[in-house]
């Protein structure tokens, strides 16, 4: 099958890596090796990893350290470019949080010089290129992202916080969301708007942040990382009802007569615009073209607006019955008219691979699932109607998940979006729930199909294999 096979080739085996102490090589074993839980003292040995020297501990030294890194895990210029390479055709066409021409001028210091930032925003680029083995995280994949982690806070505590950290921080904060690191991914974001707040790269028009960069493009840039912060706060509440909160069905409000109204927790800085730049004016920028990839990423940006309405709408609604009514119509038409617009400006290989349309996916099964949920009097004909259009919606996404199995290749997979993984779960969670006696889906064979998308899927992320753990339990609660 095609998607057995590009599944397979989506597997595959990584490198041992060697970490360095400020330029030293260590590897100093422990003469009785100790063992962790599950493992065998033949199998593991742990080793005490070394601590610097206090004196040595200065800027210099951890900005020489961070760039003989780049050269050891990555190796010479020619390597270096080639990961540069992978990241700009896997993971910038759905997340352009980089300009792919000024990132390439820059690397050549690299080279000559050393600038820490640079060098850590190599490194985690090589990181987002990284696959799962046999769907887990391998352990110099791992390594990797702890030493990643530990030289953020690093550069942090050396006072340095510039565009190019930021964009590390956000990349790990993508990495975390898509092998479904938790609480990791969820606390990363709120470090990620401190830090670009404290920088100014929140500015609302193009002359502040021409004024705090210094340049167009330096602004520009800074303008699209705000979007790609914005867009990762507005999406991982939505995405932590499996691993952090209640589910949908805890949070319907009191005034619609049920329990409590505790769901994800809605970044209120952000949707209060008390930290400016969220107005996603970019989006009706004539300039851009389907053939940009900002463009798409505007679109995103767009989604994400939507999905944030959604969330409020179902976690903390409006306390009056007429315009809690009058929103959720909006909502359901303002979703009705962006899906069709997205689905007419993408050319990706699959409808399952478009962000923009997953998260507005995602976004609709939300608020038709609380739809079903309804039970006050006066509302019987609402929760009907939403029961009905959700199959509707879940059934269209059964087929596009047909397609996508029966034409997936590895290079479609190495460049899937992290974002659209949630929706195939997210359907396959009601198709085991409240569409369990559907009329109009065969909710057996519909799952089945998903669960196989999700499995491959979790050979490029992770998390698609925490969702089918999640889909298993239910199952056996059931």
């Amino acid at each position: 099958m095609q998607i057995a096979s590009a599944c397979a080739a989506g597997r595959t085996s990584v490198n041992a890596t060697s970490y360095f102490r400020l330029n030293r090589v260590c590897c100093y074993t422990e003469p009785n090796g100790i063992t962790g839980p599950g493992d065998s003292p033949e199998d593991v040995s742990s080793i005490s990893l070394p601590v610097p020297d206090l004196a040595q501990l200065t800027s210099d030294n951890i900005a020489h350290t961070i760039r003989t890194q780049v050269f050891t895990i990555i190796g010479d210029e020619s390597r270096i470019r080639a990961v540069a390479a992978v990241y700009f055709r896997t993971i910038h066409p759905w997340f352009s949080i980089l300009a792919e021409g000024p990132f390439y001028e820059r690397l050549t210091y690299i080279l000559t010089y050393t600038s820490p930032d640079l060098s850590l925003l190599t490194l985690c680029m090589d990181l987002l290129g990284a696959k799962p083995v046999d769907d887990e995280i391998p352990p110099r994949m791992r390594s990797l992202y702890i030493l990643l982690k530990g030289f953020i806070a690093t550069l942090e505590a050396i006072e340095i916080n510039s565009l190019e950290l930021l964009q590390c921080r956000l990349l790990l904060t993508i990495f975390e969301v898509g092998h479904g690191m938790y609480p990791a991914a969820y606390i990363s974001m709120g470090a990620n708007v401190r830090a670009a707040v404290a920088l100014g790269a929140n500015e609302v028009s193009k002359a502040q942040l021409e004024e705090t960069f210094k340049s167009p493009g330096r602004a520009g840039e800074a303008r699209r990382i705000w979007r790609g912060i914005v867009i990762a706060d507005r999406w991982v509440p939505s995405v932590t009802f499996i691993f952090m909160v209640k589910s949908i069905r805890e949070s319907v409000p009191p005034f619609l007569d049920a329990g409590s109204n505790k769901g994800p927790i809605i970044p209120k800085a952000l949707l209060s615009g008390a930290v400016g730049g969220n107005d996603d004016s970019e989006a009706f920028d004539p300039t851009l073209t389907p053939s940009k990839p900002l463009y798409h990423f505007n679109k995103l940006a767009q989604a994400s607006r939507i999905l944030e309405q959604v969330l409020i709408h179902v976690h903390d609604p409006v306390q009056h019955m007429e315009f809690f009514n009058a929103e959720a119509i909006q909502i359901l038409k303002t979703l009705s008219s962006f899906r069709e617009t997205v689905q007419e400006d993408y050319n990706v290989p699959h409808d399952l691979c478009c962000s923009a349309v997953a998260i507005s996916r995602s976004a609709l099964m939300t608020i038709l699932e609380f739809g079903c949920s309804l039970k006050a009097p006066g509302l019987e004909s609402c929760a009907a109607a939403s029961y009905e259009l959700m199959q509707d919606v879940i059934g269209e996404l059964v087929y596009a998940s047909e397609n996508f199995a029966a034409q997936i290749t590895p290079a479609d997979l190495e460049a899937l979006p992290v974002f659209v993984v949630h929706s195939v779960y997210k359907a396959a969670r009601l198709l085991l729930g409240v569409l369990r006696d559907s009329p109009k889906v065969d909710s057996r064979r519909a799952v089945s199909v998903l669960e196989k998308v999700l499995q491959c899927m979790s050979t490029r992320w992770v998390t698609g294999q925490r969702y089918l753990d999640d889909l298993k339990r239910q199952k056996t609660a059931s």
